[in-house]
């Protein structure tokens, strides 16, 4: 037989006898493998998948045991006309597992899950980490994401790879990658705002108070470069304010340690990749430290990303009737510097504050469902500009208030470990549709500081609430450098990103409605979140043909976009957008949330407690 023939038929692979086979298969990206999982009937053995230039696209090999030693390998794709793409920009992850004791809200699943991903040769620093081998016990399976980066300068076309599997399964998957003749950016047009504690890289690296400063802040750097390459943009990129409260200070260690991050010079995988959303840090209601900041920023060409975050979900973290001075001392500083609080219109008004540049709602006020108080989309209740975050209002934030899980419909976004792989990518979806323009979200390391983050991730009812990084430290992950270690959801989030960046660029062409079509057909609703990898090819595939027949290049192939494949063909058919179908490798019971509201993680600055605060529904 020739090996392309091997290849197609090779779902089985002998480990010893027929009873103890071990079996190798392919799945979307857009699914959580868990070890219980088996391989569909007629599964994958192919991966056929596409994306534009400079942008991330992957899929996943899974092994089904029992094997032993599994390594796997791909040495980089080609198109058989000179142009390859490798090296950096094409990394496999082994996806390591983390228990989840308790399910996340009425649509999650207590058991062991797939969430940080473990690099073969980390896109950081370079360094080869201890992803490979490992062993499969045998009825159980495990996986391995295959994540390409199309370089901006790709040549448009069909691109072909084989991963190959050695040790106690041996095989060759064949990968098809089509790079549709266009690039999206790589500054993200959907801004996001991501906390990021002063001290979190240093709790989960054995340093809580952060005492080696310069090498604190070089790890630091690590933790921004790798949230920017999946196009996410840490609010605090350094430890501490340059600013004293009297307005002194120097800029020095902030240019030196966020200043790549700003000017698009830092070594991200994107090239000339910024940050979209910088806050003030220090006492930003100090008219002297807002206009320190303003006039630095202004100097370095930086405004455009910075905010002022006047005051975290009143009144919980401050009276109603402190906003409106603090507002009038920030624009006291700069008239133009957006100020943000986390509340809505309806309350603001309702307490007598007035000029708030970003109201910054929970996603849940924007759309509630049928009989609550924000039933119908309240979008039309904000200004041009509005930003809004998701939080354990999601899925029921461990009972704090009555009671907001539900088991009907499909659930709000959310980030939790043990939800649908779909709904961790829905909110950047559902921002084209609402028009949304930033997203916030309260923290990124919080499991750092409630024990080993690679054993516990529970916070406030959720599993992975606040955490979507792990330590990468030498001793977990092999390596001499240590690094941040992405989760399967931070990659999600990444995708939902990039699918925005579709939507946004269908819309520049002036297919807006349209696009908006095609994005209510994936999730049509805030509490419709769950969808599945054929939705998402399908609506991905729609996009790209739009936009390559605005830009005259309809002879361009669009294909699948998220490695799904018809069973057993690897063709890669997938169905017309009609209705939202049921995710593939549900997370297991209903689906979640609704009723009373949460509140978000207010991040101090300064210290080493994280303080979570809620309020119930008004």
């Amino acid at each position: 037989m020739k090996l392309s023939q091997l290849a197609a038929a090779a779902v089985v692979f002998l480990a010893g006898s027929a009873s103890e086979a071990a079996q190798v298969w392919t799945a979307p990206a857009a699914v959580k493998v868990r070890p219980q999982a088996q391989a569909p009937q007629g599964a994958a053995t192919t991966a056929v998948i596409a994306a534009a230039r400079n942008e991330f696209e992957s899929f996943q090999v899974v092994v089904t045991g029992p094997a032993t030693g599994v390594s796997m390998s791909l040495e980089g794709l080609g198109d058989g006309k000179g142009h390859s793409i490798s090296g950096r920009d094409v990394t496999l992850y082994r996806e390591a597992l983390i228990n989840v004791p308790i399910q996340t809200g009425g649509d999650g699943a207590a058991g062991v899950w797939p969430d940080a991903l473990v690099p073969d040769v980390d896109p950081i620093v370079g360094e080869k980490r201890n992803a490979f081998p490992f062993d499969v016990p045998a009825g159980e399976s495990r996986a391995v994401l295959v994540d390409i980066h199309v370089p901006a300068d790709a040549a448009a076309g069909v691109y072909k790879g084989t991963v190959n599997v050695t040790g106690g399964a041996a095989a060759q998957v064949a990968v098809t990658l089509t790079v549709w003749d266009f690039a999206i950016p790589s500054t993200a047009s959907l801004r996001s705002a991501f906390g990021m504690t002063w001290n979190g890289p240093c709790m989960g690296h054995g340093d809580g108070g952060c005492g080696n400063y310069d090498a604190e802040q070089k790890l630091r750097a690590r933790y921004v470069q790798a949230a920017l390459d999946n196009r996410i943009s840490i609010t605090l990129p350094v430890m501490s304010s340059p600013i004293k409260s009297d307005g002194s200070g120097g800029w020095g260690d902030y240019d030196t340690y966020a200043g790549p991050f700003h000017d698009g010079t830092a070594n991200t995988r994107l090239p000339g990749a910024k940050l979209t959303a910088v806050q003030i840090v220090g006492d930003g209601t100090l008219t002297n430290v807002v206009k320190a900041w303003s006039d630095h920023f202004k100097a370095k060409g930086w405004i455009k990303a910075l905010f002022n975050y006047i005051c975290d979900e009143p009144p919980m973290t401050c009276r109603w009737s402190d906003i409106n001075g603090r507002v009038a001392n920030s624009r006291a500083g700069d008239p133009e510097i957006p100020t943000l609080v986390t509340t809505t219109t309806a309350e603001a008004a309702a307490n007598g504050v007035s000029g708030i540049d970003l109201y910054v709602p929970v996603v849940n006020f924007m759309e509630d469902r049928p009989g609550t108080g924000n039933a119908g989309s309240q979008r039309s209740k904000y200004g041009a500009t509005v930003w809004w975050y998701q939080s354990c209002m999601s899925f029921g934030c461990s009972g704090v208030g009555p009671g907001y899980d539900y088991t009907g419909g499909s659930g709000w976004p959310t980030y939790a470990i043990d939800s649908d792989a779909t709904r961790n990518r829905a909110l950047e979806w559902m921002s084209f549709s609402y028009d949304i323009s930033g997203e916030l979200y309260y923290e990124v390391t919080m499991a750092y500081f409630s024990g080993d983050p690679w054993v516990n991730q529970n916070n406030f009812g959720g599993a992975g609430d606040g955490t979507l990084f792990y330590p990468g430290t030498s001793g977990k992950i092999g390596g001499q450098t240590e690094i941040p270690v992405e989760s399967f959801r931070m990659k999600m989030i990444r995708d939902g990103m990039e699918d925005y960046e579709l939507l946004a660029m269908a819309r520049q062409l002036g297919l807006g409605d349209q696009a908006k079509q095609i994005a209510r057909g994936v999730y049509p609703k805030t509490y419709q979140s769950t969808s599945s990898p054929a939705a998402l090819d399908s609506a991905r595939s729609q996009l790209a043909q739009m936009i390559l027949h605005a830009m005259g290049k309809d002879s361009a192939p669009a294909q699948p976009t998220t490695g799904e494949t018809s069973p057993g063909t690897g063709t890669g058919a997938v169905p017309p957008i009609v209705s939202v179908p049921p995710a593939v490798f549900p997370a297991g019971g209903g689906c979640s949330s609704s009723g009373p509201r949460s509140a978000w993680l207010l991040v101090p600055l300064f210290g080493l407690a994280l303080l979570r605060r809620r309020r119930s529904a008004a």
